[in-house]
């Protein structure tokens, strides 16, 4: 199958426990005890967690869709598409169907955030319509008890 034609073969689905395993190229062990946490939250409807699989099985993209931080907004976030599958539509199509998922729950504005040294990711929320409205600090636990702290923009585009 040509590599363009790729995304088409991607079907988006609830995050599950059992697919931690298969995440691993999103991030390190630090970066899956968040995203294991964060399915509590998903049974209480605060968050969406979705994962792309491949006919196969095999998990290619991941991302998530926080309902709780502001009614109305939908704020996407932990975008990952492995990185030997990206250029090819597959996180147009994950952030499409987290777009989808927060209109469903009644959000009018969908929100994210990009570090500023990411001009590809960028380049392709500029794409899907999104505009800058601001910029932030982000942090996140990483290996080793320490933080990661950068600089990002702040994304919006209306749903």
């Amino acid at each position: 199958m040509p590599a363009t034609d790729l995304d088409r073969f991607v079907a988006f689905r609830d995050l599950a426990p059992e697919d931690l395993a298969d995440l691993s190229w999103s991030g390190g062990d630090t970066h899956l005890t968040e995203v294991a946490g964060q399915l509590g939250r998903s049974y209480a409807g605060e968050v969406v967690l979705l994962v792309g699989a491949l006919p196969n099985g095999r998990l290619v993209a991941m991302g998530g869709l926080d309902l709780a931080r502001q009614c109305g907004v939908g704020l996407l976030w932990m975008l990952a598409v492995h990185e030997t599958l990206q250029s090819l539509g597959i996180g147009r199509r994950l952030i499409g169907a987290l777009e989808q998922r927060a209109r469903d729950r009644g959000c009018r504005t969908a929100r994210l955030t990009v570090e500023h040294d990411n001009p590809r990711a960028l380049a392709l929320y500029r794409r899907l319509g999104y505009a800058e409205v601001g910029s932030t600090i982000e942090s996140w636990p990483v290996a080793g008890g320490r933080t990661y702290v950068t600089a990002c923009a702040v994304l919006e585009r209306p749903l």
